[in-house]
């Protein structure tokens, strides 16, 4: 099995806050991150494809994989604020992000390679997802 893992970085804001739960609640599962004025992130996401093959002699074309993350990612992620950019109802913990920026790439990877997505957030925290290709869209929000 070949590996490709890229690294992207992107800043962006965001807060966590479940209009299901009551502040106290709120407080309670995100910490300070439920804080309403919101907070921000330098985030660096590693795309990581592999496959058992080698084509031309790589993985997947790195111009091919940066193109995809500049067309897929970087107007939704750079410098916005994540709670607008997926939505209302998306809470864009570390976990969710991954799995949304996945389903954002999933579909537009070749047949034959998986895709993993890791997102660092801060010194001390990263989310891995590996999502099943048969259920892409799953993850996609938009």
């Amino acid at each position: 099995m070949f590996t490709l893992a890229k690294r992207y970085r992107f800043s962006a804001e965001h807060t966590l806050h479940s209009k299901v739960l009551s502040e106290e609640e709120n407080l309670r599962v995100y910490g300070k991150c439920a804080n309403p004025s919101g907070h921000g992130h330098d985030y660096a996401i590693e795309v990581i494809v592999s496959g058992p093959n080698l084509i031309d002699d790589v993985v997947l074309g790195h111009g091919l994989l940066d193109d995809l993350v500049k067309q897929r990612l970087a107007a939704r992620l750079m410098y916005q604020n994540l709670n607008r950019t997926f939505g209302e109802s998306f809470i864009p913990t570390g976990e969710n992000l991954t799995a949304a920026v996945w389903g954002l790439l999933a579909p537009h990877i070749p047949q034959g390679l998986s895709l993993a997505v890791r997102i660092v957030e801060t010194p001390k925290n990263a989310f891995v997802f590996r999502g099943d290709r048969e259920q892409s869209g799953a993850a996609d929000v938009g």
